[in-house]
């Protein structure tokens, strides 16, 4: 009983972590770089579990309903998503490019998707900056 106990506390804990990780990426020249947005919906379905996400398969943040980050990359190819998925995508420098974490239907509760800039930016507005 105390080893069930003891694991429910660490899973609690896992799911709620928030914030950056060490392993977030310093920002690159803006001259030189691509701008990237990760962006969490506001969806109640799966509202109080952060949701990591990744960048080249390392965990780089979680992220809480609601919030989104910005990254500046160089140029080149990325993997980004989140733990149960990812897409990959060719960056260049000076774009701007969106994708948005939302909850879903599947086994694992969550997905990511590359949005259109439009729409990337009204999403933008209605969520927060993770610092």
């Amino acid at each position: 009983m105390k080893h069930l106990l003891a694991l429910c506390t660490a899973a609690l804990l896992v799911a709620c972590a928030h914030g950056k990780t060490a392993d977030f990426p310093a920002a690159a020249d803006p001259a030189d770089a691509a701008q990237v947005y990760v962006i969490r919906n506001n969806n109640l379905f799966g509202w109080g579990l952060s949701v990591t996400v990744t960048l080249n398969e390392v965990a780089i943040a979680h992220l809480q309903a609601g919030e989104h980050i910005a990254l500046r990359l160089p140029p080149g190819v990325y993997s980004v998503g989140i733990r149960e998925s990812s897409t990959s995508a060719a960056f260049e420098k000076g774009r701007k490019y969106y994708f948005l974490v939302s909850a879903d239907y599947t086994p694992t509760g969550f997905e990511i998707e590359s949005i259109a800039a439009g729409r990337g930016e009204e999403w933008l507005s209605k969520t927060k900056l993770l610092q």
